[in-house]
């Protein structure tokens, strides 16, 4: 396939501006960072030796999404259902701008049976508090709000207008971490 097209390309020297061939990138890596650092959603990239399909997204088409991480303070959590009803169901997290923790939303995915018991015996050794945020999220009262002492990592994929994580995934705990270090960028 990489052979056809590259003669293909050769003897179809036609001297319109209009027709380019498809790039291909052998810089796939260094094509992801430059999405990541340009804030875009991601790249979309094929098997080289795959066939084009016009119209239709092929099992050979892949979107890769540029992910960002940040540390976040844990301020709750909502008690579980289904198979989590021995543990929960998602963390409430809160970043600090000055001295005022803001909400920016929960995380209820990364979590498998073992690490949602951890987490569990975690949050179970901080003391219960009001809401420690001005904004009331639509849970509220199904949410077991902490005094802001842990710390957890969470990826996500960009930022709502409101400040809140878009897909947001629990990485780990950060007890290397101090809630204060928690900051809105």
């Amino acid at each position: 396939m990489v052979r056809r097209r590259a003669w293909m390309v050769d003897a179809i020297k036609l001297p319109n501006p209009a027709y380019r061939p498809n790039e291909t990138i052998d810089e796939g890596t260094a094509l992801y960072q430059a999405a990541k650092e340009h804030g875009l959603e991601g790249i979309m990239a094929k098997e080289r030796n795959s066939i084009y399909t016009p119209g239709k997204r092929t099992s050979h088409w892949f979107k890769i999404k540029t992910r960002s991480t940040v540390d976040c303070v844990i301020i709750g959590y909502t008690k579980g259902k289904g198979d989590r009803a021995a543990t929960f169901g998602a963390l409430q997290l809160g970043l600090y701008r000055g001295k005022q923790l803001v909400y920016v939303g929960k995380v209820g995915t990364g979590f498998n049976e073992r690490t949602a018991k951890a987490i569990l015996a975690e949050l179970q050794k901080v003391k219960r508090g009001e809401r420690p945020v001005k904004e009331k999220p639509v849970d509220d009262a199904v949410t077991v709000w902490l005094e802001p002492q842990l710390v957890c990592e969470v990826q996500y994929s960009s930022r709502a207008s409101t400040g809140n994580l878009r897909e947001p995934v629990f990485v780990r705990l950060r007890p290397d971490k101090l809630p204060e270090d928690c900051v809105v960028e």
